[in-house]
């Protein structure tokens, strides 16, 4: 709803790029981007199972 009450709302682009029948919905550009670079995590490793299992516990 525009604000102005006497405005008219602007018009919808009918365009005829819908995919039908199951066809997939193409990626944008921006989407493709991040996709494509590798996450880099920011945790550290774990240490070995060997190491867990000979320190001592407390």
């Amino acid at each position: 709803m525009p604000k102005n009450i006497f405005q008219r709302p602007q018009q919808v682009a009918h365009t005829r790029n819908v995919p039908r029948h199951g066809a997939p919905i193409p990626m944008r550009k921006i989407e493709a981007r991040k996709v494509a670079q590798p996450r880099q995590e920011a945790t550290m490793p774990l240490p070995a199972l060997e190491a867990l299992l000979k320190s001592p516990r407390n």
